[in-house]
Formats: C-alpha cells, sequence, structure tokens
C-alpha cells in the first residue's frame, strides 16, 4: 500500500505503475469508509485487476472480487416466492432488516408484517428474533431482498384451502347432509 485517501487506496505495482482500489471494491457487505482504517501504508495486499485505462494511465483494482459476492450468491439459490428463514437484525416504526445469510439482508416493511394494520413495526417484531417470510423482490440499489410475512401467511392459508378442497371429496370424508342422515336413521332404529 502506497496511500490511503479517502476515496481508495493506492497500490503500488512492479514496474514502478500504482493501482487503485476505490471503496466501493474494498468489501460486498460494508461501507468500505468504515474498512479503509484497517489498512496500513506499507502492507501487502493481494488484488484482482478490474479495468486497464492506457490513455489515462490508469488501473482499477478489486479486493471484493476475490471472493464469491454472498448476494448474488444467495439470489442464485432462493427463488422469488420462495419462503425464506432470517434473524431480525434491526426494527424501527416503519420496518424491519433481517439478516438472511452473511452479507445477504432482506426488508420488512410494516405494511407486510400483518393483515392487520401495523402502525409500528417494533409493537410486532423484535430484534434477535428469528422468522420466516415470502421473498417477494430485490432492491438491487440497496442489496436487499423484499419479504413478506403477510405473504407467507396468505400463501399457506391459500394451500390449506386448496388441499381442504381437493381432499374434501376423497374416500371417507362425508357431508353434513350424510352425517345428519345416518344420525336420524340410527335414532329411528334405537327408538322403536
Amino acid at each position: 500500500i502506497k496511500s490511503i485517501t479517502d476515496f481508495g487506496i493506492f497500490i503500488g505495482l512492479d514496474g514502478g505503475i500504482d493501482g487503485l482500489v476505490h471503496l466501493s471494491d474494498i468489501t460486498w457487505d460494508e461501507p468500505g469508509e468504515d474498512l479503509i482504517r484497517d489498512y496500513k501504508k506499507g502492507q501487502e495486499l493481494e488484488t484482482v485487476v478490474l479495468s486497464v485505462d492506457p490513455e489515462r494511465e490508469r488501473i482499477s483494482l478489486g479486493i471484493k472480487q476475490l471472493d464469491q459476492d454472498p448476494f448474488s450468491t444467495y439470489l442464485a439459490t432462493h427463488d422469488k416466492g420462495s419462503i425464506v428463514t432470517g434473524t431480525i437484525k434491526e426494527v424501527d416504526a416503519k420496518g424491519a432488516t433481517v439478516e438472511l445469510a452473511e452479507g445477504v439482508d432482506g426488508y420488512i416493511r410494516a405494511s407486510e408484517i400483518s393483515r392487520d394494520r401495523v402502525e409500528d413495526a417494533r409493537s410486532v417484531l423484535k430484534e434477535g428474533e428469528e422468522i420466516e417470510a415470502k421473498f417477494t423482490g430485490v432492491d438491487r440499489k440497496n442489496r436487499a431482498l423484499m419479504l413478506s410475512i403477510k405473504g407467507k401467511d396468505f400463501d399457506e392459508e391459500k394451500a390449506t384451502i386448496e388441499s381442504y378442497k381437493s381432499g374434501g371429496a376423497s374416500a371417507g370424508s362425508a357431508s353434513l347432509g350424510d352425517l345428519l342422515k345416518d344420525q336420524l336413521s340410527a335414532s329411528k332404529d334405537g327408538g322403536e
């Protein structure tokens, strides 16, 4: 490391050439401003060359690219509409941030917590609580999954109703009329 600035880390490469690791290329999940303090001038770093601009004599380097992006990996293994499990990290009146995996967060708006109106998410959800929710969308700008407990509950109710409808006509089930008819004939037989 040759020098550390407000916007990144300058790295001295072989041949007297400098490369820059921009703050946004230090880590996938934490602000670079916080992490830059962990680096010291003179320290050796392993980086990846991201781009070379010979006209402007600039080489862009990255540290985070040495590892898989946890957000992209999570999206590749979880389909929109699936049920996901996570732990509440933060709750405010408007909603809750949920840690789904290391480096992967989701967000539940207060309106997506319950069918009942939720004025303040803090009245329903607590930090550290484990929850299940439906994965409803992706906020790529904030690198978060949009979640809904209300949507999960609705889907479960719908599946139960469908299961009941398809299973209701199966063998061994009887209508209310059949049960009453059997009861009436049994009482007539017993009464004579």
